[in-house]
């Protein structure tokens, strides 16, 4: 039931101009379902490399943390970002993260998918 809440949100709530919110579960989803602030906003910063480093902070702090804690996706503890819906299963990662990079709307495309993935997270 965990998995379709975070799928479902993924395919239903997330826009394509919402890059930041996709990239964040991505990230989470790689790394154990949980992630502090510093690593998720180097994840957008590799990836985008549009602004400095403060800019994708206030991204994750202010506006893709705050949407998937306003959707019960995530909550914080101990300055970590949690995936409430973990633990997945290997196969729901996979799927997962297939409808993040579908709908990230091309913010993963200069990547191979799986290699360079797990050397992300």
């Amino acid at each position: 039931m965990h998995f379709q809440i975070l799928s479902n949100f993924i395919n239903n709530r997330v826009r394509k101009d919402d890059i930041f919110v996709p990239a964040t579960i991505l990230y989470l989803v790689k790394n154990g379902g949980k992630g502090t602030l510093e690593q998720i906003s180097r994840l957008l910063y590799i990836f985008d490399f549009k602004h400095d480093l403060t800019y994708y902070d206030t991204i994750v702090e202010k506006f893709s943390s705050v949407m998937l804690k306003e959707y019960n996706i995530i909550e914080e503890r101990d300055n970590e970002y949690h995936l409430k819906t973990w633990p997945l299963s290997d196969d729901q990662i996979e799927k997962i993260t297939k409808e993040c990079m579908r709908v990230s709307n091309g913010f993963f495309s200069n990547i191979k998918y799986r290699e360079n993935l797990k050397k992300v997270s």
